[in-house]
This record gives C-alpha cells, structure tokens and sequence, in this order.
C-alpha cells in the first residue's frame, strides 16, 4: 500500500533492465543454476537481514555460496549495483525481490539503503559469503 506499493512498481522496473538483475536471476527468480546465479526464491538470503542484502546489491559478490542448500562457485561476481544505482532505486528492487517469487517480507527503505551505504563506503571490493555472514549470521 501507499508508498511500499510504489517502491515495488519502480523496483520491478529496475529489477527488469537490461544488464541487471533479471539478466542473472531471470524474470521468475529462480536464477540459472547452470551458469552459476542463484534463485532469489524463498530464500533466507533474501528474506533475511535487510543489512545483508543491502550489503551485497551495493558492493556485489564473489565467491562461493550456498543458497537453499545448493552450492554455486561464485566464479562470475555479483554486480556492485553501488555506482548505479541511488538509495531509493536500491530499495526499489530489494523490496520488490522481496516480495516477488513466492517471497513476503517487508520493504526496504531508502533510508535503510542510506544507513548501511554510509557504514560501508570504504569497503573496497566485492563480499564474500564468509565475509558477509560473519557481519551477519544467517538465523
């Protein structure tokens, strides 16, 4: 509803454009597997720590993953989407991920993208799974 509703709409936009995240996760969210991207599904990935998640849209992937108990080499990055995309795009799409491909969490705002861009900033380079589950543990 309201101003979640809208976020939703422009996140499924952005989610659509060519070269991002349909291209690796596809229009369903059941990625490809074979080419090593991992669904966005019913996962706690993705369902789980908003920090997380906002962590790894902003600064990519890369590496080793294990997602609904399948494991992916991680050999092909996870775009860094911080350059590309501003705080309310960023909560755009991860509400809509959120709440698409049989998922139902709650949205993600544009402060919250704020907040962990800001305590991320001099980071670097891409995570890694170890990395980011070591700042937040899966529950």
């Amino acid at each position: 509803k309201g101003a979640e509703r809208e976020l939703y709409i422009r996140g499924k936009e952005i989610y659509s454009r060519e070269g991002f995240c349909m291209t690796c996760h596809q229009a369903d969210g059941t990625g490809l597997s074979a080419s090593g991207f991992p669904t966005l599904s019913k996962t706690p990935w993705v369902l789980g720590n908003e920090q997380r998640l906002i962590k790894i849209v902003l600064k990519g992937l890369q590496g080793p993953i294990e997602v609904n108990g399948q494991k992916f080499s991680g050999h092909v990055p996870m775009t860094p989407f911080e350059g590309m995309l501003k705080d309310d795009e960023v909560a755009a799409v991860l509400t809509y991920v959120r709440n698409s491909f049989g998922n139902k969490a709650s949205a993600i705002t544009p402060d919250q993208v704020k907040a962990v861009r800001d305590a991320v900033k001099d980071k670097k380079r891409f995570y890694t799974s170890t990395e980011i589950l070591s700042e937040h543990p899966m529950q």
